[in-house]
């Protein structure tokens, strides 16, 4: 997807704007949020942080409004962050959201992934801090997809139909319209995305219900090719797709060969596209979707967490992300789909797998 344009208005039309980069491929059940929790070894002012993101605000119009800055006690932390990854995004709501804890070492910085990805999000933290935070992860660059987008889009209505992606298994609790957002740090680990494909891999093969179809993961890449992010979207998604006996020890190189997807047209389709969403949800989607922050260097902070927007039925999605001395992998999904207990299992495995 090309990077946003930052001459529009803030207001209703960024709301519009950034819905619309999501309308024409993405699931029309989620809300597109994503969001970063960073956890400091000094406390922040809440005003000093609303500040600082209204000004990035004014900077980048694409951003929307300025956001207010919430304030929550360590009962409903939890709570706090997946509202800000998860709650809707109505007709001129701001684009970012911020939490910080009550002691002002915790803090939550969400955003509608059709305005950032997960290294512009890491740009907007670094407003909200007062700080540069720079990462080690870089991206494509101009790798170009081997297919345009029609013929792209067709391959996969084909596999949607007749080879639909293999899916985590669980039971979930229908009633529920939660989702869970959580993480293990752990001191800090030299692996990267390829391990971590490994290990959700790993989970899902091991699972004793698993079915016998093709596993699909989406990894969130960047074309980025530099050090700072910006606080825009210059997203690019890779998407390996491999058989219960695949060999997990070639997966680095795989990862490394592969090509992205196509950019997507920014647009609905004058609603044309959430319809057929809509009506190939089920076999639409992912087994897993990941999104690694790389090593990020940042004075001041202790650890760092990346939340992916969840896609698709029984969506699971998996962040990564380094500091000096932690690493940190975490987990979303939905409630109706995982249950508490199935969601702490996965993120359990997956994390004994990554981390032994």
């Amino acid at each position: 997807m090309r990077p946003f344009k930052r001459d529009r208005p803030a207001g209703p039309d960024s709301v519009r704007d950034a819905q619309e980069v999501v309308g024409l491929y993405g699931d029309p059940d989620t809300t597109w949020g994503i969001c970063v929790e960073v956890r400091l070894l000094a406390p922040l002012e809440a005003d000093d942080v609303a500040r600082r993101v209204a000004d990035l605000c004014a900077r980048e119009p694409h951003l929307g409004a300025p956001p207010p800055v919430s304030g929550h006690d360590t009962a409903a932390w939890a709570a706090a962050r997946a509202e800000v990854a998860a709650a809707p995004y109505g007709p001129g709501a701001p684009l970012v959201r911020l939490a910080l804890t009550a002691d002002g070492t915790g803090l939550v910085v969400g955003a509608h992934h059709g305005a950032v990805d997960g290294l512009g999000l890491l740009a907007v933290a670094g407003a909200a801090l007062g700080r540069d935070l720079r990462t080690r992860a870089r991206g494509i660059g101009d790798r170009a997809a081997p297919h345009g987008f029609l013929a792209s889009s067709l391959r996969r209505l084909g596999e949607a139909v007749v080879d639909p992606p293999s899916r985590f298994p669980g039971v979930g609790d229908a009633t529920s319209a939660a989702e869970d957002l959580t993480a293990v740090t752990r001191p800090r680990v030299a692996r990267g995305t390829s391990d971590l494909a490994r290990a959700v891999l790993a989970a899902h093969d091991d699972a004793p219900t698993r079915d016998r179809r093709r596993s699909v993961v989406v990894i969130g890449a960047s074309r980025r090719t530099t050090d700072l992010p910006t606080a825009d979207r210059q997203t690019a998604y890779l998407r390996l797709r491999v058989g219960p006996g695949h060999d997990r020890t070639a997966l680095g190189p795989l990862i490394a060969s592969l090509r992205p997807e196509p950019d997507f047209p920014e647009t609905s389709a004058k609603g044309a596209g959430p319809v057929v969403a809509r009506l190939l949800r089920k076999r639409l989607g992912s087994t897993a979707i990941l999104s690694n922050l790389g090593l990020v260097e940042a004075d001041g902070v202790a650890s760092l967490a990346m939340y992916p927007a969840t896609s698709g039925p029984r969506a699971v999605a998996v962040g990564l992300a380094s500091t000096d001395t932690t690493t940190t992998l975490s987990l979303r999904t939905r409630r109706r789909e995982l249950d508490a207990q199935e969601h702490a299992g996965l993120l359990a495995a997956i994390a004994d797998r990554f981390f032994a």
